[in-house]
């Protein structure tokens, strides 16, 4: 069953989730242009079928079907559509919260994002038997969730949504190298921007990223933007927020988070945060309902 494409722009635009995991299955038949974008949530992508590659934090993964796309929490993204030829996928939201429960080994259901960080490569291609229970679970949802049947759905659909997950981990740490590493990307801008992440709330200039990995100051403001759809500036600035915006989610002080993020003075820290994320800092946690 195809669902409701306008539903899923809600998410695209707002960039948050109201649930703690949502499914999507989406065919779309007529070409699109998606802007670069990021979510506060955990994204899972079925390549079905479609003309398409994936751009995700400076890195293009050309799609075949049957790939599986991860996207991280606030991880810059978005698809190219190289033809008008129908692009179909199903889209898996997941909340932070839901990603972060674990047993009593320690085991959490983002496992699959920490090996995609860790080896800094995003789609996978599992063996025919993994993807084929994996596309199960996934009909099982989307079928229980346009069902008539109301009584208990939610506990239903929570328990598919983590044989999914389970599943989908256990595939990944069978499978290592279903890893796809045959992204394009230039090597110098993807390293710039894993520095920048790991270096966030220190002073960065264009100048000292430029001296550092040896390149033009010039050539790497278009580069990077080129690879991220924005500057070096946006992009720092974003990721520091997002990085304030989820600390802040986590129950620490907003006037502790603005100088653990790199700021040294709350007044700049909450006229930026409000730029970007659209509400104060002291009222973040009312845009997100599914919180406890």
């Amino acid at each position: 069953m195809i669902m409701d494409e306008k539903n899923l722009e809600q998410y695209e635009k707002t960039g948050f989730l109201l649930e703690s995991f949502k499914l999507f299955h989406i065919k779309d038949r007529i070409r699109k242009d998606f802007p670069f974008h990021y979510h506060d949530f955990y994204k899972i992508i079925y390549f079905v079928d479609g003309n398409v590659s994936y751009k995700i934090e400076g890195k293009t993964y050309r799609l075949k079907p049957h790939d599986f796309v991860l996207v991280d929490y606030n991880a810059i993204h978005k698809p190219e559509i190289e033809s008008s030829e129908p692009y179909e996928r199903y889209i898996i939201y997941l909340a932070e919260e839901f990603m972060n429960h674990e047993n009593k080994q320690g085991e959490r259901l983002k496992r699959c994002f920490e090996m995609a960080g860790q080896n800094g490569n995003h789609v996978l291609h599992f063996s025919p038997g993994s993807y084929e229970a994996l596309l199960d679970c996934l009909m099982r949802i989307e079928e229980e969730e346009h069902g008539e049947q109301n009584f208990l759905r939610d506990k239903l659909l929570e328990a598919a949504f983590l044989e999914f997950m389970v599943l989908f981990n256990r595939a990944c740490i069978a499978q290592p190298k279903a890893f796809i590493t045959t992204a394009v990307y230039h090597e110098k801008i993807v390293d710039v921007i894993s520095y920048i992440q790991a270096h966030l709330t220190e002073n960065i200039s264009i100048d000292f990223l430029a001296e550092t990995f040896y390149i033009s100051r010039y050539y790497l403001m278009r580069q990077f933007k080129e690879a991220t759809g924005y500057s070096i500036h946006q992009y720092i600035n974003e990721k520091r927020i997002l990085e304030a915006k989820r600390r802040i989610l986590t129950g620490v002080p907003a006037s502790k988070v603005c100088y653990d993020c790199g700021y040294s003075d709350y007044s700049t820290f909450a006229r930026r945060f409000k730029e970007i994320i659209g509400v104060a800092p002291s009222m973040v946690k009312e845009i997100h309902p599914y919180l406890p």
